[in-house]
């Protein structure tokens, strides 16, 4: 509906001359930002009198910077021209056609001053016109339905800088949009496929009466993907119109005109706030959280934290594994480490400079690697030192692990055993804010690429007195994979410059490598002082033949010296819906019936759903796949649909969104044209719908063959939406089952026992029936939902725990 010139460009809007009336009425707002601005910091210093911390400075000070930097471009006597380098929170647009009509769910505070033509706005109930020269202040969840007569030209400043999302490719890696020659911003040439050209930084161009979203992905989705539209027509059968997602743009255009929406995130558990936000978010949740327990006193707070992945959100992801690594990288650093994240350089990370480079001995011959280095301050004096190994290995575009048409990369084994003793060197020898870390650390490796540093730490370093007083620790994200490779091609010595005896370290099997194996998590495991789950559920189950592929004794061995712990990941803060800017309405423990209500409704307008507060909507987002058991949902889609005469069956709707199998897309979108209105099939990702769903589903449905932590079944919780999930891993931990009466006043959830269609169906039912025909119960397991706290301070307690533990013990030894 929009170009922006960060986006897409027109030609006549690369300059912009103001009128005298829209210079004069841009000035106003800016003097009117600054002081509520300056109201902001006065109420702020009065509360924080006797509070040490300034946190909410931080996100006050990211609004005085949005105005300052307007109020230097207001200064400029030449015509507008917004580049990469330009003024932050600025953006220059237009209409795309000449007249139109087009509904808008704000997504965060802004600033909105017409250039050249009018907008009518309608907000509230109140009526608008916005002509030329004339501003509007538009606030975060506020719904607007903006017509216009004529090609309308006008800046928005956002307020903070939420939504300057980086892009990822297809293969993992973050990109940024490419400029022109002349500094203004281009748009990426778009894929064409069936359902419309889809931008993989920009606009989504969908057909008319179509709903989409930019490709986005669940905790162990392996790819980016595409989006396509929920539903064939734009109606539902009450009449009403389809409302898409967006972000700070209004995004659709009225019914049989082309909706747009903005998505520049491929991860569904993309941070949709930037540091000074998240700092203010955790001031507020904690300001909130009256039985919050107290905080645990770390004794070793004083050693620093270095953190090793293979992937490091927002920089690179392919899943889960990044999200839960970034916020490693900020909780211990908020806690008050000296905190370091190591990751290779998959690509040219803006805002990072050169900072050292040392020669590492692999595969019989020397190797340089560079570090890359970017600091990031979270306030208080504490920040992350962001490092990235650069060598010519790690630069595949094709994807992080391999290419999708032949597999993985055949020199996996080199690239990240080169990380790990790249990584290891880090802190010896890189001079960050005036001094190296140390030797004194504690290293958080993570899953099988990382699983050589604990074994280069004992045989490399500490036999050659170094880093006697370290310790690492091993946490499995993943047992399902592991690293191996044929050892007559990767030999101990001459490939990984080991002495001999550590083949009894990297010795591993396979069906078909045999003993001729080596096994990079298996040796990580073996030499790691402690090892970590994601799980309390998960940390038992990997000690089981069943659940621990092949290292199941060695980890038996671990945890009979007290080395094994389970610890359940954390979810952002973000995740609230007392401040959640994607929902219609936001609640708390008090109005949750209410709000969950409005945002049901809204829900079921936008995905084309029937609007029926009484009907039963159900949820699912996530991989299409075997494994999130996408399959036992399809085959329970008939008995649901079907009224059976029980007041259950066939009062429900259904909402799917994943990407995966295509045999899955597929039967996806075939349901979908067989219960129009009652089912919703959106293939692809979008982190905003994930939102919305969330705050408006009645149940989130989870049943996963296996899962190690899974992170929606407490989204969902935090949102009093019901899950029902398979009795397995973190899903076990995090879900209290509703067994039978007496536990009305602790089950969050439905447990379901045995991976088949039947067991899912026997608990299914009960949700159901349970939302139908037992209000009181259904709310108050709403309530236990709601007051649960699956927030990141608590995990972060129990890794302090662990450090304190590990830091405390001697070495491990086999």
């Amino acid at each position: 509906m929009f170009d922006y010139d960060d986006l897409e460009v027109a030609e006549d809007v690369q300059q912009v001359s103001l009128s005298a009336p829209a210079q004069e009425s841009l000035r106003s707002l800016v003097g009117d930002m600054v002081s509520r601005v300056d109201s902001i910091k006065a109420r702020v210093d009065a509360k924080e009198q006797d509070r040490p911390h300034a946190r909410r400075r931080q996100a006050t000070d990211a609004v005085s910077h949005a105005s300052l930097s307007f109020a230097e471009f207001l200064g400029k006597p030449e015509p507008l021209l917004i580049d990469g380098d330009g003024p932050r929170g600025l953006r220059v647009a237009r209409s795309r056609t000449d007249c139109g009509e087009a509904i808008q769910m704000v997504d965060c505070d802004e600033y909105l001053v017409v250039v050249t033509g009018e907008f009518r706005l309608e907000k509230a109930g109140e009526h608008i016109t916005i002509r030329e020269g004339q501003g509007i202040f538009l606030e975060a969840g506020e719904r607007v339905t903006w017509a216009w007569d004529s090609v309308v030209q006008f800046i928005t400043i956002l307020l903070p800088e939420r939504h300057q999302r980086r892009a990822v490719s297809d293969a993992g890696v973050q990109t940024e949009v490419p400029k022109s020659p002349s500094g203004v911003l281009k748009p990426l040439k778009p894929p064409v496929g069936k359902f419309g050209d889809i931008g993989q930084a920009g606009y989504i161009r969908t057909p008319p009466h179509s709903g989409s979203g930019e490709s986005a992905d669940t905790a162990d989705n392996k790819e980016a993907s595409e989006s396509t539209p929920c539903s064939e027509t734009d109606v539902h059968s009450h009449g009403g119109r389809r409302v898409a997602s967006a972000t700070s743009s209004p995004p659709p255009e009225s019914a049989g005109m082309c909706e747009l929406t903005r998505g520049a995130s491929l991860s569904t558990f993309e941070q949709l706030a930037d540091n000074a936000e998240k700092l203010w978010l955790r001031q507020e949740m904690e300001e909130r959280e009256i039985e919050r327990p107290a905080r645990y006193g770390a004794r070793h707070l004083n050693t620093p934290v270095v953190i090793v992945s293979s992937e490091l959100n927002p920089w690179s992801k392919t899943g889960g594994l990044a999200m839960v690594v970034g916020s490693y990288a900020y909780e211990f650093a908020v806690r008050g480490h000296r905190t370091m994240a190591i990751s290779p350089r998959y690509g040219d990370y803006q805002n990072c400079q050169r900072v050292g480079a040392t020669k590492i001995w692999l595969a019989g011959q020397e190797h340089e690697v560079q570090f890359y280095h970017q600091r990031q301050d979270f306030g208080n004096g504490r920040g992350c030192d962001y490092i990235f190994v650069d060598h010519d290995c790690f630069h595949r575009p094709q994807g992080l692990y391999g290419d999708p048409s032949s597999g993985e990369y055949s020199d996996n084994c080199f690239r990240f055993s080169l990380l790990c003793i790249a990584a290891a060197e880090a802190p010896l020898v890189l001079n960050l804010g005036g001094s190296v870390y140390g030797e004194e650390v504690c290293f958080i490796a993570n899953d099988w690429q990382t699983g050589m540093l604990p074994v280069y730490l004992n045989y490399k370093y500490k036999r050659n007195r170094t880093y006697h007083k370290a310790r690492c620790m091993m946490v499995l994200h993943n047992m399902g994979y592991q690293g191996k490779y044929r050892m007559s091609s990767f030999p101990v010595d001459r490939f990984f410059g080991l002495p001999y005896e550590a083949v009894q370290d990297l010795q591993g099997e396979d069906l078909n490598f045999g003993q001729d194996c080596v096994n990079l998590l298996g040796a990580g495991v073996r030499r790691a002082d402690r090892v970590l789950t994601v799980s309390p559920n998960y940390a038992f189950e990997i000690q089981t033949p069943e659940g621990g592929h092949g290292l199941h004794t060695d980890l038996r061995e671990k945890a009979s010296k007290g080395r094994v712990m389970g610890i359940l990941n954390g979810i952002s803060d973000e995740w609230n819906p007392s401040t959640d800017p994607h929902i219609v309405m936001r609640y708390e423990r008090d109005n949750f019936e209410e709000g969950k209500r409005c945002c049901k409704a809204e829900l079921q307008r936008q995905l084309g759903l029937t609007e029926d507060p009484k009907l039963c909507l159900i949820g699912f987002c996530g991989r299409l796949c075997y494994q999130k058991g996408i399959h036992l949902i399809l085959e329970c889609l008939p008995w649901l649909m079907r009224n059976e005469g029980n007041g259950v069956n066939g009062f429900v709707q259904v909402a799917m969104m994943g990407k995966g199998e295509l045999k899955y897309e597929r039967e996806l979108r075939k349901a979908e044209e067989q219960y129009p209105g009652r089912v919703c099939a959106f293939v692809g990702f979008d982190p905003i719908i994930e939102h919305r769903m969330m705050a408006g589903c009645d149940i989130l449905l989870m049943p996963s063959q296996y899962e190690p932590c899974g992170l929606p079944q407490m989204y969902a919780q935090q949102y009093a939406t019901l899950p029902v999930v398979h009795e397995t891993g973190g899903l076990k931990d995090s879900v209290r089952g509703l067994w039978n009466d007496q536990e009305r006043h602790v089950a969050t959830g439905f447990l379901f026992g045995g991976f088949d269609t039947n067991r899912l169906k026997e608990r299914l039912y009960q949700a159901m029936d349970t939302f139908r025909h037992k209000k009181a119960l259904w709310g108050q397991m709403q309530m236990n939902a709601i007051k649960c706290n699956y927030y990141w301070p608590q995990a972060i307690d129990e890794y302090e725990k662990n450090i304190d533990q590990v830091m405390e013990d001697e070495p491990y030894q086999r």
